[in-house]
């Protein structure tokens, strides 16, 4: 019974992560698309609200509540190999990913800001657009998720 209750934890939150994912990166992807600064600050604002609000959380509760669900199944996560490699891959995502997302939605966040101050495109702004940090790292920690899922699936058990 807990064991499923864990379960359905795990599931909402990986859900919750996913939903963090896609809403950093198509609000991103407005900002990208369009020439307007008005627009481009307001997709800014609003992925580096669903940023905090789903993609952050999300991460953490995913981790936690996978780490309850393995060891309420009896495994442990140093001595699995699976899972081991399950937790370095998620750690990946946590650690490297999420990071180098907020850091360049801030640079563009902050250059977008600086822009609008001075009313009109940067240089610095131009350069932030270019480089789209925030959006590479958003689509690879999508993809970085189907390893995540196809371990979580396909493990012993």
């Amino acid at each position: 019974m807990l064991s499923d209750l864990l379960l359905f934890l795990h599931l909402l939150a990986a859900f919750w992560l996913v939903a963090g994912i896609v809403g950093v990166a198509l609000p991103l992807l407005r900002a990208y698309s369009v020439d307007s600064l008005a627009v481009q600050q307001l997709a800014v604002e609003e992925a580096h609200h669903y940023q905090g609000v789903l993609l952050l959380p999300g991460a953490i509760l995913t981790g936690a509540s996978g780490l309850f669900y393995w060891a309420e199944r009896g495994y442990d996560p140093f001595r699995s190999g699976w899972l081991l490699a399950l937790g370095l891959l998620y750690l990946v995502l946590l650690l490297v990913f999420l990071p180098l997302i907020n850091l360049g939605l801030r640079r563009l966040r902050l250059a977008l800001l600086q822009a609008a101050k001075e009313g009109g495109p940067t240089p610095e702004l131009a350069q932030a657009l270019a480089e789209r940090v925030p959006l590479a790292f958003a689509g690879l920690a999508a993809l970085w998720l189907l390893p995540l899922l196809a371990l979580s699936l396909f493990g012993p058990g």
